[in-house]
């Protein structure tokens, strides 16, 4: 009889998606300290000191959120005063995602208090975006003129912590885009160039319509993303995004997509439009990742209730289940990078112990965009446990009256 391996936590009888093949089939989970020891057929001699069982339920790699605005409690300066900004943790593991990403709720002049005191105090793994915008977004607009983007100050700023800081995030909205046209994206990738990390573009002048914004898209596709920027908003339905004035993919999407830039749904509230998903999708477009872009008021209010509710959202465009957990697992994390010390979006041996249990509901289910719209999905999401580095973590109740899912027929 073999001799037995005790372990910290196995979770045995769901189901495991494969990123790999993006497949989903039968398998159990051991997991010892902070990784994963064992998967698929976990032999009968490791012996948990807890046990989890997940009949019925799918269990992936943690799910990452590529888009997220977690730097809770920065700009409000009493408890009477509404904040923007989500708590890390309520975006993260408390809703079954283990890795999330600030995209630019800070710039130089705050995000040390980002950096050192939400990431320390967070459960969930937190990478940062620097906003090009010297205060972020924790004041709006984040960019006004050239004088709200400090290049020099910027790069020592992300090279001091480029284990966290991975890139620069630039808003394509008025008034910065209106007064700076292309200068400012072109602003925001030398910051990017100079210091060695990534861009992330919003795409679509959600506050002001421009005409700049419609003029400098095609050029931002063309002439200054690289291999391994990101595009955010793929599915934004405002000017400037990757639908044109005459309700077209801009052809420039698709070349900069085969090149090697990575294009993201992003959400949010006003940034998701079924009608311009569709139109994105039938020119040939299909973005890598989905995240959220949720906010304190976004959570509540929608239209980004949290990044399983965007799963689902996606799901009801004609996605499969599959497809759309590995838009968010897998996919961010190559993004991300394939580091050792990271090891995430999938589940081996050796990997890091970041799982999602969800719990897949059918039925007919609504969700809406940024017009209030409503689409109809198959499925709605439940996360029901979160393991965060070997460590289980409580589920929130949701953010509907309901708890997690959406109202359905």
């Amino acid at each position: 009889m073999p001799e037995s391996i005790q372990c910290d936590l196995l979770i045995s009888g769901g189901n495991l998606l494969n990123t790999d093949t993006a497949e989903i089939y039968p398998g159990s989970v051991a997991i010892k300290g902070d990784t994963i020891v064992a998967i698929e057929d976990v032999p009968s001699n490791y012996v948990p000191l807890r046990h989890i069982d997940a009949t019925g339920l799918i269990i992936t790699p943690g799910i990452i959120d590529l888009h997220t605005h977690v730097a809770g409690g920065i700009r409000r300066p009493s408890p009477y005063v509404e904040d923007m900004m989500q708590d890390a943790d309520l975006a993260g593991v408390h809703s079954g995602v283990t890795t999330v990403v600030d995209a630019g709720s800070c710039g130089i002049a705050n995000i040390g208090s980002l950096v050192n005191h939400v990431i320390p105090s967070a459960k969930t793994r937190i990478l940062a975006l620097l906003n090009v915008g010297s205060m972020g977004v924790n004041r709006i607009p984040e960019v006004t003129s050239a004088l709200d983007i400090e290049h020099d100050a910027a790069v020592a700023a992300i090279q001091s912590r480029k284990d966290v800081i991975v890139g620069v995030k630039a808003r394509m909205v008025s008034p910065g885009v209106s007064a700076l046209g292309f200068d400012l994206p072109r602003a925001a990738k030398s910051i990017a160039s100079e210091a060695g990390v990534r861009l992330m573009v919003h795409m679509g002048d959600t506050t002001g319509q421009s005409d700049e914004a419609i003029d400098i898209a095609p050029r931002i596709l063309a002439e200054l993303l690289e291999p391994d920027d990101i595009v955010t908003h793929s599915f934004t339905g405002a000017r400037g995004g990757l639908v044109g004035d005459d309700r077209a993919l801009l052809r420039e999407a698709i070349d900069a997509q085969n090149r090697g830039v990575k294009f993201d749904i992003g959400v949010g509230g006003r940034n998701f439009s079924f009608d311009a998903a569709k139109r994105v999708l039938d020119g040939g477009l299909k973005p890598d990742t989905i995240s959220s872009d949720v906010t304190l008021q976004s959570r509540y209010a929608g239209t980004s209730f949290s990044q399983v509710d965007c799963i689902g959202k996606v799901i009801s465009l004609g996605f499969t289940l599959e497809e759309a957990l590995v838009m968010s697992t897998r996919k961010p994390a190559a993004i991300l990078g394939e580091e050792p010390e990271r090891m995430l979006g999938c589940m081996a041996p050796g990997t890091h112990a970041d799982l999602t249990l969800l719990r897949v509901h059918e039925g007919a289910f609504q969700f809406i965009d940024g017009d209030n719209n409503i689409n109809h999905g198959p499925y709605a999401l439940e996360p029901v446990s979160c393991i965060r580095g070997g460590q289980v973590m409580p589920i929130d109740y949701g953010p509907r009256p309901q708890g997690w899912l959406p109202d359905s027929l």
